[in-house]
């Protein structure tokens, strides 16, 4: 019996010691069925550092009180070859990305690290317990000039905390090895009515960094949701923010990156409480170590992408007359929506009545094309892309580069609701979308993963 009692416990703690190198993020094994990059990473914290008017939802009357957790931008710096140029994939706990943001780092990283505009991907979680940004969605806010000069400091403070997280990134290269795979995670459901029948998209995609030794140092993952399971007045990174901080437990020499996916139309149901917000955060988490722990597919050294932008139109430009009545008559938010679209006609004579919308894919060896696309971006976008190019070696990322509102699929803006016209008021839009959106942006994605194919 005491031979028995002492075995089982060196056993055991055999089991532990194998667990704790597991859970540590070594993967030595992994690493000789794929050829070296080069990789760094790195993050940042971009709490505000004083209250200040939180952005998600419209209703808000006041700046936020608190804080849960802090808030990061989470950089990969990714390059394939030794005289190839650098790729940076950024990640933020922010409710969206503006484009003036987007554009004008782009231009300062391609003069100075010599990377060009489609080797940038500016992603989000879309948290709704983030700060308020400089651009048009925090127009739905009631703030007053005060408010806004507090934004307009944060937004030029969060942009250099945003340069030395890349310049962190670069300065940290070393050489890596990539592998990627897809896991599931089953909590977002379809919230347009009737809730929980409409399609979902429960994949999660996993890039995963590790070193020569096999030690991970980055992973990289998305899901289609809403980071809405939270409304509180803290700032807070929702389920996502949770996610990433857990892997970051797990695995402590790794930076955890999250992309959100094509979930303008999905939320985390139920919702509302903290315990909830840190569970599907958990959830998240296991779903991307079950990915993480098997033996994942290789990515070779090599990589390129393309960047462009496509001209959607709105539907129907609002009458001057329509636009001072909203004025005069309106709620907060139409007053608001108006002051902007009058701003419009006493700059240019005229109401703008089509988007410069940006659609980005990189293609990463042979085996994975990653597209990303801007805005709030359904799940049918997903899930069609994905049919047409392979679910399997497709990642498909919305929220990227430039939130400027939803963007409908042709059933979706034909269905109407807050996704596909109500919503577009918040954004500071003249109209809903024209319909003829979807397959432009489809077709533009093909054109782009052909050429890349072609190459």
């Amino acid at each position: 019996m005491l031979f028995s009692t002492i075995f089982s416990s060196q056993n055991w703690l055999i089991v532990a010691f194998v667990l704790s190198l597991s859970s540590s993020g070594n993967l030595e094994a992994q690493t000789c069925d794929s050829q070296s990059w080069q990789a760094g990473v790195s993050r940042a914290v971009i709490t505000p550092p004083e209250l200040m008017w939180m952005s998600g939802y419209g209703g808000r009357k006041a700046p936020a009180d608190g804080k849960i957790h802090d808030l990061y931008v989470r950089v990969a710096s990714l390059q394939p070859q030794p005289d190839s140029p650098r790729f940076l994939f950024v990640s933020l706990d922010l409710v969206g990305v503006p484009v003036r943001m987007a554009e004008e780092l782009s231009a300062e990283f391609a003069h100075q690290y010599g990377i060009p505009r489609e080797n940038i991907m500016f992603t989000c979680s879309h948290t709704h317990c983030g700060p308020a940004l400089d651009h048009k969605l925090s127009w739905m806010l009631a703030m007053n000039d005060e408010d806004w000069d507090q934004v307009r400091n944060y937004q030029k403070w969060l942009n250099d905390r945003i340069r030395d997280a890349v310049k962190a990134a670069i300065s940290d290269m070393k050489p890596a090895h990539l592998h990627y795979d897809n896991g599931t995670c089953g909590f977002a459901t379809n919230r347009r009515p009737p809730i929980g029948e409409g399609p979902i998209d429960h994949s999660v995609p996993v890039l995963r960094i590790t070193d020569e030794q096999g030690t991970i140092r980055g992973v990289i993952f998305g899901y289609a949701c809403h980071n809405t399971t939270l409304g509180i007045q803290q700032w807070c990174g929702d389920y996502a923010g949770f996610a990433q901080l857990n892997l970051e437990d797990t695995y402590p020499d790794a930076v955890a990156m999250f992309f959100t996916g094509c979930g303008a139309d999905q939320n985390p149901l139920p919702r509302r409480t903290m315990e909830l917000c840190e569970k599907y955060g958990r959830l998240l988490s296991v779903a991307v170590q079950d990915v993480v722990k098997k033996k994942m597919r290789p990515l070779n050294p090599s990589m390129s992408g393309r960047f462009e932008t496509v001209s959607l139109e709105f539907a129907e430009a609002p009458t001057r007359e329509q636009i001072e009545q909203k004025l005069n008559n309106g709620d907060g938010y139409d007053k608001n929506w108006a002051k902007n679209q009058l701003a419009d006609l006493q700059d240019d004579g005229m109401i703008e009545m089509t988007y410069s919308y940006p659609v980005q894919t990189w293609r990463l060896g042979n085996e994975l094309t990653w597209i990303a696309l801007g805005g709030e971006v359904v799940v049918d976008y997903s899930l069609r892309l994905k049919s047409n190019l392979g679910k399997d070696n497709t990642w498909v990322t919305g929220y990227a580069n430039d939130v400027m509102c939803y963007i409908p699929s042709e059933r979706v803006l034909k269905e109407g609701g807050y996704e596909g016209a109500t919503s577009m008021r918040y954004y500071q839009k003249p109209s809903i979308w024209k319909p003829g959106l979807e397959d432009k942006i489809i077709d533009t994605v093909q054109s782009q993963v052909d050429t890349l194919k072609a190459e």
